[in-house]
């Protein structure tokens, strides 16, 4: 199975439909996309932030953290009323489900990212775990041998053939919550810009050319 974790600034993109109908298309049960709470979870800090010019009514960051994996929730609703063809799952039985009909997947993370318990990969309740270690904690969850990070950070172009965990982390591409995700992760972990959705689609497409460069960007611990 492939995580595809679409970023939540990749929702500003027109490149967005591309990814989705990508996923649609070839998803055939064994892609999960995870959304990023993009505006819904700027909502989340801005109202914090607010709060807390306030003398009571505080949002702590727990607190905050809850209400984004909400803002994520929200997104993936938004992603699937874009596009349809594409299946809203919630839990392990509904992932498995909608992949019996070959469906693409988009997760809607709440019910399992705030009520599973996994001593091995716990979650912290922070503003630095983003929804990156999300895709990872699903990945995880899932048994996946993929997940695929997709950012509209114009330094991943263009795209390198490896990547290194740390320096991604100190240019605050990816959050500091992957560093225990990752190590000895049986998953491959990629990492590229979101306008690289065609050599995505060379992978899976088998009517098109094979392009060497197809998935480079692996993210090394």
């Amino acid at each position: 199975m492939w995580v595809i974790k679409l970023g939540g600034s990749v929702t500003r993109q027109d490149t967005l439909m591309h990814w989705l109908r990508l996923v649609a298309r070839f998803g055939d049960g064994q892609m999960i996309i995870v959304p990023g709470g993009g505006l819904f979870a700027d909502s989340v800090r801005a109202f914090q932030a607010m709060r807390a010019t306030h003398a009571e009514g505080h949002l702590d960051d727990v607190q905050a953290h809850k209400l984004a994996i909400y803002a994520m929730d929200q997104m993936a609703h938004s992603l699937v009323a874009m596009c349809p063809e594409l299946a809203l799952v919630r839990n392990p039985l509904e992932i498995a489900e909608r992949g019996w009909q070959h469906r693409g997947l988009i997760w809607c993370p709440s019910e399992m990212a705030l009520h599973t318990q996994d001593d091995r990969h716990p979650l912290l309740a922070s503003w630095q775990v983003t929804s990156d270690s999300l895709a990872a904690w699903l990945a995880w969850q899932c048994e996946a041998k993929q997940l695929l990070l997709v950012k509209s950070d114009d330094r991943l172009e263009p795209l390198q053939s490896e990547y290194d965990l740390p320096a991604l982390q100190a240019q605050g591409i990816l959050d500091h919550g992957m560093t225990d995700l990752l190590a000895n992760a049986p998953f491959a972990t990629w990492v590229c810009h979101h306008r690289q959705s065609a050599l995505f689609a060379q992978r899976l497409d088998p009517t098109l050319p094979v392009n060497p460069a197809v998935l480079s960007g692996l993210v090394r611990t």
